[in-house]
């Protein structure tokens, strides 16, 4: 996607109010409208981890997600292990299929 396929009209900074806003709940749309948000300042050389509409998306995504429980606790160690494991398993039947 460039910028030019973002929504007509579209408005990362608009976008970064509504949702911090109105308490956005749903992770995929905000995901999508961060990706957009990502988009829209490449498109405009603004680098994206210093943009603050995009650094208010990531923080909605963040909030839904409870990542502030992942730092907190041992739940890093046990999503990574999770991961690990579903990924050597994936690998394994692509293997297989390839066989």
């Amino acid at each position: 996607m460039s910028a030019a396929d973002l929504p007509a009209g579209f408005d990362r900074h608009r976008a970064a109010l509504d949702i911090v806003g109105l308490g956005a709940c749903n992770p995929s749309g905000v995901a999508l409208t961060l990706h957009q948000a990502c988009r829209q300042a490449i498109a405009e050389g603004v680098p994206q981890r210093d943009d603050p509409a995009i650094r208010l998306i990531g923080l909605q995504l963040a909030f839904l997600l409870n990542v502030d429980r992942i730092l907190d606790s041992d739940e890093y160690a046990r999503l990574v292990e999770h991961c690990t494991a579903r990924a050597a398993e994936r690998e394994r039947s692509a293997a297989g299929e390839a066989a």
